[in-house]
């Protein structure tokens, strides 16, 4: 059996908690209007973007949307895993794919996407992004 080493607290060290409304959330333009995507990337925030990867090839978001508040189908070139954890939703383009709390969506390249928050609660989930045009966000508008 492997010997445990004893570490010393570092007393400079502190733990941080990141609020939710910490990291801002993405507006982009559409028809003129600032629209509110539901997402909050985590790059947003100073203290988790030292945290993560370079935000060139890597992302994780919340991603939150009201019963009924649509993301319309578009495309990125990235690969992006939704895991939900709360509510439930619609894939869009068709519409017909449903999807609940402890899903996990897989979107590959290339692959055109949308969702439409569930009833009651809407849609709530992890967005995690990997690829180099994940901050392309005009894609939404």
């Amino acid at each position: 059996m492997p010997e445990h080493k004893k570490v010393t607290p570092d007393p400079t060290k502190k733990v941080s908690i990141v609020s939710r409304n910490d990291i801002p959330a993405l507006v982009v333009e559409r028809d003129g209007k600032q629209v509110d995507l539901g997402l909050r990337i985590f790059h947003s925030n100073e203290i988790l973007e030292n945290l993560l990867q370079s935000p060139s090839e890597f992302s994780i978001a919340w991603a939150s949307l009201k019963a009924g508040e649509i993301v319309p189908a578009h495309t990125h070139d990235t690969l992006t895993l939704l895991i939900v954890y709360q509510g439930s939703g619609r894939l869009l383009p068709e519409g017909t794919q449903e999807f609940v709390a402890g899903d996990c969506i897989v979107i590959p390249p290339y692959c055109e996407s949308g969702i439409v928050g569930g009833e009651p609660d809407g849609c709530h989930a992890i967005s995690i992004e990997v690829g180099k045009d994940r901050l392309q966000m005009s894609k939404y508008a």
